[in-house]
């Protein structure tokens, strides 16, 4: 009519308001849901499936051992050892090596916290206490946690670890017993180069030529055809295509990480940065920060978001290590050498290697892994050279 029509806005109440349905978000939720059927909650996502189209891997001292007993129920794929292939030099590596997909892991947790999911809605306007929605929909809660995805770079210096990834289905069996994590014997295109196999079923792999690189772009014609010349090589070259996955994660440089915290809203996943700096594996993150969230939400405490906030700064103080090495990997390395790193990364015993992915690690391991990349007859890098960019803040 004259003065229009009066819009109705539905206004929602919840404890804890989770802001995004990736990793992060579903970790948090099936943890809080595991310890309690009492607490309040809703996890808000804009597409129509938790978890988007992707594949999470691990290696099992990633995290302690009772976070991967309650973890274990999500787990789609385990192996226990896994190999690694560079020019010269190649490798089987004991250890477990865990893999969650998304599709597994969205149909495991549906039944258990579907009640506690909003999909196909997008949030427009979040702060620490309200979220709005693009239907208009209000969110009213006590807690906000925000994890939507990555975080701007701001501050933050980063190169980029890039893939494409096809899953396919051969017409024999492929004879791989456990994952390629790195095979770098390939042609160094981009920066570091290699390609990433898991063996899903004894015909069904996923291969995936992944970068360490200057840029984030990536051409999809020409990764599948780098992809289709590597399966060639194999012998899979007779093979339908399943599905596809691509993504750029954030190699770690440098930066102040005051700048990401910019609103007095806790915050997890990429959105918060909480990836391993150099290889950008997310999950034992994910499982840490959930272990604290919901230790303190079924505690009752009302100081989480300074919680997960003192978290994070910890951690990437922590990382400060990582980043020395990722800044030797991208200013002290021409990009066709960086390999060489990665190289002789894998000669180290495999009690530090360990310690590398899962950063836990004392001061003298620490010193023994920087020597361990740069000792031998010819380093992978000039001493020189690394000086002069370790403490580089540009």
């Amino acid at each position: 009519g004259k003065y229009g029509v009066l819009a109705i806005v539905k206004t929602i109440k919840t404890n804890l308001l989770i802001a995004g349905g990736g990793l992060a978000s579903c970790i948090l939720a099936y943890r809080i849901k595991s310890l309690s059927s009492d607490i309040d909650f809703l996890v808000v996502e804009k597409d129509h499936q938790l978890g988007g189209n992707h594949n999470w891997s691990f290696h099992t001292t990633d995290i302690s051992n009772s976070q991967f007993e309650w973890l274990s129920p999500l787990i789609t794929f385990r192996w226990n050892e896994h190999d690694v292939v560079f020019p010269q030099y190649s490798r089987t590596i004991k250890g477990g090596y865990n893999t969650i997909t998304s599709i597994d892991m969205h149909e495991k947790l549906m039944p258990l916290i579907g009640n506690h999911v909003l999909f196909d809605n997008a949030i427009n306007y979040l702060d620490n206490k309200v979220a709005k929605l693009d239907d208009g929909t209000v969110i009213e809660a006590d807690i906000v946690i925000d994890a939507m995805g990555n975080s701007p770079s701001k501050g933050i210096t980063i190169a980029y670890q890039k893939f494409l990834g096809i899953e396919i289905e051969l017409n024999k069996t492929h004879n791989i017993e456990r994952p390629i994590l790195m095979d770098a014997a390939v042609e160094q295109i981009d920066g570091y180069r290699f390609m990433y196999t898991l063996p899903f079923s004894e015909k069904k792999l996923l291969v995936e030529d992944t970068r360490y690189s200057d840029s984030s772009q990536i051409n999809e014609e020409e990764y599948q055809a780098q992809i289709m010349k590597y399966l060639d090589m194999k012998g899979w070259q007779d093979c339908k295509i399943i599905k596809k996955e691509k993504g750029v994660l954030p190699i770690i440089l440098n930066g102040n990480y005051s700048n990401v915290f910019n609103k007095e809203i806790g915050m997890i996943g990429m959105k918060a940065l909480l990836c391993h700096p150099t290889t950008g594996y997310s999950l034992p993150h994910a499982v840490k920060i959930a272990d604290l969230i919901s230790s303190k939400i079924y505690n009752k405490s009302n100081k989480i978001n300074d919680d997960i906030k003192q978290y994070s700064i910890q951690s990437w103080k922590k990382d400060e290590f990582f980043r020395v090495l990722n800044r030797m990997l991208f200013w002290a390395c021409e990009p066709s050498s960086r390999y060489k790193v990665f190289q002789r990364f894998y000669t180290l015993p495999e009690s530090l290697i360990a310690k590398f992915y899962s950063r836990e690690y004392l001061f003298i391991e620490k010193i023994k892994m920087m020597i361990g990349m740069m000792d031998g007859f010819k380093p992978p890098i000039k001493i020189s050279k690394a000086l002069k960019v370790l403490y580089r803040n540009e």
